[in-house]
């Protein structure tokens, strides 16, 4: 019964929040265990006591979460028709929850967006609580708007890093300035972990190319 307790691993808990679309935060305030060992923990860099695995685990089962599925689908290899399909479609299996990754995306990019995606989910759970304010003249106040419009930002970056993910890139980092919405969500990027990964646009012709 312990070793089966203590055999969460930083990976099974990462899949196992996934699953359940949980952020660090909420299962840090769901379970009460303190914050930086969760945050070690699945950084591979701290090993928690064995009460706060077993509330770790205890909690997630609770949610629904099944261990020995999790781990089955971590492990199991597809047959070979399969994993030959999906090459052919540019992905591989991995185990990572939730959806298949392209072959050209590296391990690092992979963490990276993740942590990106969970830090955006946090901002929203944050942003979505917010009091709604009203301006002087009725609609949404300047502080409101301001809220509203990061919310869609940050719902709108994981969109596409989820897309980058499975090697569908559907914005490039334009080159001077912004002639498209596109454009302009790509300053959304600017600090994740896409900026290093978008293709370059071509610049754009002036007026003066045009008339020629």
């Amino acid at each position: 019964m312990v070793e089966n307790l203590s055999s969460i691993t930083p990976e099974l808990s990462k899949a196992a929040r996934r699953e359940l679309t949980l952020t660090q935060a909420n299962v840090i305030a769901e379970t009460g265990i303190q914050a930086y060992k969760l945050k070690q923990f699945e950084a591979g860099r701290f090993r928690p006591d064995l009460a706060c695995l077993r509330t770790l685990r205890d909690f997630y089962e609770s949610q629904g979460v099944d261990f020995s599925q999790l781990e089955a689908h971590s492990a199991a290899p597809l047959p070979v028709a399969e994993r030959d399909t999906l090459a052919q479609r540019g992905l591989t299996q991995a185990a990572r929850p939730g959806f298949l990754i392209a072959d050209r995306v590296s391990q690092d990019q992979v963490d990276r967006a993740l942590d990106r995606m969970e830090q955006n989910d946090q901002r929203v759970f944050e942003l979505i609580a917010q009091e709604y304010k009203s301006g002087l003249l009725g609609g949404a106040s300047e502080e409101t708007e301001a809220g509203l419009r990061e919310v869609f930002g940050c719902l709108a970056e994981n969109h596409l890093i989820f897309r980058f993910l499975q090697g569908k890139g559907i914005v490039t980092a334009a080159k001077g300035d912004a002639f498209t919405i596109g454009d302009h969500l790509v300053g959304w990027l600017k600090d994740s972990p896409l900026a290093d990964v978008l293709p370059e646009t071509e610049e754009a012709p002036n007026n003066e190319e045009l008339e020629d």
